[in-house]
C-alpha cells in the first residue's frame, strides 16, 4: 500500500537480524578484509531473498561500502534500502520487517529521526494464520509467546519515544476502512495519500509474491474486509485459552476482548505441559517443511546457507545451533604468506578454516596441509597445553576463532550445544591421530 505512495518497499530480506547475531565472528570492522566479507555477505542475503528486489539482480559491492557513513551492519542495511529505493525512483523507502523492533537505538544512532509504524493483530487470528502457513511456530503457545513478546517491545519502544515517532495501526481496522486508515498514516509520514494506495493489490511485487509462495497466497487480492475474528471457528477452545493465558495481558492492552476468561485472568502451564507443546510443535514443523513446495523451500534455503554453511566442520548440527555458535567466533583473514601462530606463540585457541589453505610446520618440519572444512588446533584446545607448531598462509584463508574463554561461556549459556561442538573437535581429533599412525 505504502509502495502505491512513492515510497520504497522491498519485500524484506531481514539482514539486521538475521547478521545482527553473528555480527561478532566477522571480527574487527575497521580491518578491510573484515568489512569488505559483511558488505559481501549482507548484499547476497539481499540478492538470494526469496522475492527479487526489482529491477536489482546484483549489488555493486563497491558503491554499497562507499554509500555508508561508518562501518557497521546498520549503514550497509540504509545504503541497500537506498539504493532499492534509487533503483525504483522513490525518495524515502519503509522496511517492513518485523524485527526493526529489536534494533530502535541502532536505527535511532544512525538514521536521522526515522518514523516507526506499529501494525498489530489479535494474537488468535495470527495465531490460526501461522498453524496454516508455510514457516513460524505451529503450537498456539510457541506462537502465542512469540506474539506476545513481540507486542510488548513494540509497546515499550512507543511509549519511550512518543505519538511523533511511533504510528499505531490496528489490521482490523485497516482491513475495515483502509481509506481512512490510509489518510491517518500518511499524515504522519508527511506524504500524500493517493488511490493507488487501495490497489497495492494489483502490483507487480505482489503478483509476483504470489507466485513465489503460499505463504503470500492472498497478496493479490483485494483487501479483505471480513479476515477478522476468524479465529472463534478455526481454533478449538483450548487453543484460544493457550494464547489468552499467555498473551492475555496485551490483548487486553490493545483493546482485544477475551473469550475464554475475563481480564487479568490466566492459566499457567506446568513443565509436562510444555515439553508436550514443543514436541508437538516440532512434529508440526516437520510436517509442514516436508509438504511445502520444493521450490519454495529451495529458495529459502538459498538464503539461509549463506549463513549456517559457513562453518563446514559443524555440518551435522542443525541451522539454528550453528547461528548460536557462530556468535560465539570471531572471524578472521589472512593473506598468502601470513603467520597465523608462530612457533613461539603459546596458543590453545581453536580455528575452523572456512576457505584457503593453511600450513602446519611441527618440530619434526614435517609439514601438514589444512583446508577447508577442517578445525585447526583442536589438541591444544582440548588440553589447555599450548602447542609450538607454526602456522602459515598458503593460500588466502578466512577463518573462525574460538577461544576458550568463548567456549567457556558457551558452556554457561548452551551446554548442551557446548557438549555438542566438542564431541564433534574430539571425533575429529581422533580420526587424525588415528590416520597419523597407520
Amino acid at each position: 500500500m505504502l509502495a502505491g505512495g512513492g515510497l520504497a518497499a522491498p519485500h524484506p530480506a531481514h539482514v539486521l537480524s538475521r547478521l545482527y547475531p553473528i555480527l561478532q565472528s566477522y571480527g574487527d570492522l575497521s580491518r578491510e578484509p573484515n568489512w569488505l566479507q559483511l558488505v559481501e555477505d549482507c548484499c547476497q542475503l539481499v540478492e538470494r531473498n526469496p522475492i527479487p528486489w526489482s529491477p536489482l539482480e546484483e549489488f555493486d559491492r563497491s558503491d554499497i561500502a562507499n554509500r555508508c557513513r561508518e562501518r557497521s551492519l546498520v549503514a550497509i542495511f540504509g545504503a541497500l534500502m537506498d539504493t532499492y529505493a534509487e533503483a525504483n525512483g522513490a525518495t524515502a523507502w519503509v522496511c517492513k520487517s518485523m524485527g526493526a523492533v529489536n534494533f530502535v537505538d541502532e536505527l535511532d544512532a544512525y538514521f536521522d529521526n526515522p518514523k516507526y509504524i506499529y501494525l498489530y493483530r489479535d494474537a488468535r487470528d495470527v495465531t490460526l494464520s501461522f498453524t496454516k502457513a508455510v514457516v513460524g511456530e505451529k503450537h498456539p503457545y510457541h506462537i502465542a509467546r512469540r506474539w506476545a513478546a513481540r507486542q510488548r517491545s513494540c509497546i515499550a519502544e512507543r511509549e519511550r519515544l512518543g505519538a511523533d515517532r511511533v504510528h499505531s495501526v490496528s489490521y482490523e481496522e485497516l482491513t475495515a476502512n483502509p481509506s481512512w486508515v490510509l489518510k491517518d498514516l500518511c499524515e504522519f509520514l508527511e506524504i500524500p495519500f493517493t488511490d493507488e494506495m487501495l490497489r497495492g493489490h494489483e502490483s507487480k511485487d505482489a503478483v509476483s509474491a504470489v507466485k513465489k509462495s503460499q505463504l503470500w497466497e492472498n497478496l493479490d487480492q483485494p483487501v479483505l474486509k471480513t479476515n477478522s475474528r476468524k479465529f472463534l471457528s478455526g481454533l478449538d477452545r483450548e487453543s484460544i485459552l493457550i494464547v489468552e493465558s499467555l498473551a492475555g495481558d496485551v490483548l487486553d492492552q490493545l483493546g482485544y476482548d477475551r473469550v475464554c476468561g475475563s481480564e487479568g485472568e490466566s492459566v499457567i502451564f506446568s513443565e509436562e505441559q510444555v515439553r508436550c507443546f514443543t514436541q508437538e510443535n516440532e512434529a508440526l514443523k516437520a510436517e509442514q517443511r516436508a509438504a511445502m513446495d520444493p521450490e519454495d523451500a529451495d529458495r529459502r534455503r538459498q538464503q539461509l546457507m549463506l549463513l549456517t554453511d559457513r562453518v563446514y566442520f559443524l555440518k551435522d548440527i542443525d541451522r539454528e545451533d550453528r547461528l548460536r555458535f557462530l556468535s560465539f567466533v570471531e572471524e578472521e583473514h589472512y593473506q598468502e604468506g601470513d603467520v597465523v601462530i608462530s612457533g613461539e606463540e603459546s596458543s590453545t585457541d581453536m580455528f575452523f578454516v572456512i576457505s584457503g589453505v593453511l600450513e602446519m610446520i611441527p618440530d619434526s618440519q614435517r609439514k601438514r596441509l589444512i583446508k577447508a572444512g577442517e578445525p585447526l588446533g583442536e589438541f591444544s584446545f582440548i588440553t589447555g597445553q599450548a602447542g609450538n607448531a607454526a602456522v602459515i598462509c598458503q593460500e588466502r584463508a578466512r577463518l573462525f576463532r574460538l577461544t576458550r574463554d568463548a567456549f567457556a561461556e558457551l558452556e554457561t549459556n548452551n551446554p548442551r550445544l557446548a557438549v555438542r561442538v566438542l564431541h564433534l573437535i574430539a571425533e575429529h581429533l581422533s580420526i587424525r591421530l588415528a590416520g597419523s599412525t597407520r
